[in-house]
């Protein structure tokens, strides 16, 4: 048991639920039961683990600290309510480092889900819980996307954030363009695409999932395949569009 952290340690976990804290000091906030469970099932290297003394005679939390390097703090509620990013915290919460580059070759995975300015962090949370579920190897990011390691953005993964390779880029219209000339059918999800009922996605493929308000930007849109997507009952007049969150896992749900 590690003693209490001292207001130095405090304000660095504050400041990383901003993205600025979180690259100055290489870690992320995990918070919430559920996804401590996870992360640790998962050997994320924690730094940190704070509990309130509710919590810390948890059989759940007890049962995934068994056999684990990972040192634990017990912490009042008060303390807890500054380290949290919740207006009611969980009572359990993590400080993990951040993930090393991936080394891996996403042109070369079947399946890959792209986003372009998915703006909502609980939006990128669900999306990639969803790519987890699916069977999606890789979730790719371009500017104007919500952290991967936003507090919500992993509360919203529900543990899914330790199942896939997530990536960040920094030119989008480059790197799909890329996987393009290397043969990947890589589709933009747009109202007035092909069918996701039709469509026969080539052995390596990727979706685009755009912005909330504004879709896929016009250069990652020229430099696609093409579209798909979800088609509607025609008498449905109250509804414009899907939630880019539920669009999404609707088009992973048929990407097999």
């Amino acid at each position: 048991m590690k003693a209490g952290p001292t207001d130095r340690r405090i304000k660095e976990i504050v400041s990383m639920k901003r993205k600025k804290g979180r690259d100055e000091l290489d870690s992320y906030i995990i918070e919430g039961l559920r996804s401590v469970e996870s992360a640790l099932g998962a050997g994320v290297p924690f730094v940190d683990l704070f509990v309130t003394p509710d919590l810390s005679e948890d059989e759940r939390l007890s049962r995934a600290l068994k056999g684990q390097n990972c040192p634990m703090t017990i912490v009042s509620d008060r303390v807890m309510g500054k380290l949290s990013d919740t207006s009611s915290p969980s009572g359990v919460l993590g400080v993990a480092r951040m993930p090393e580059p991936t080394t891996k070759c996403i042109s070369c995975m079947r399946r890959v889900l792209i986003l372009d300015g998915v703006q909502d962090p609980g939006n990128v949370g669900t999306l990639i819980r969803s790519a987890a579920w699916f069977g999606i190897e890789a979730v790719v990011a371009g500017p104007g996307t919500a952290d991967f390691f936003a507090p919500k953005t992993v509360r919203s993964c529900m543990g899914g954030l330790w199942d896939l390779v997530l990536e960040q880029v920094e030119y989008l219209p480059g790197f799909i363009a890329t996987n393009v000339r290397a043969g990947v059918d890589v589709r933009i999800a747009d109202m007035n695409g092909l069918s996701v009922r039709e469509w026969k996605p080539s052995e390596n493929s990727m979706i685009v999932i755009g912005s909330e308000a504004h879709g896929v930007s016009e250069a990652v849109r020229a430099a696609c395949s093409g579209t798909v997507s979800i088609p509607g009952e025609d008498h449905s007049r109250g509804v414009e569009s899907l939630n880019a969150a539920i669009a999404g896992s609707i088009l992973m749900s048929h990407w097999n």
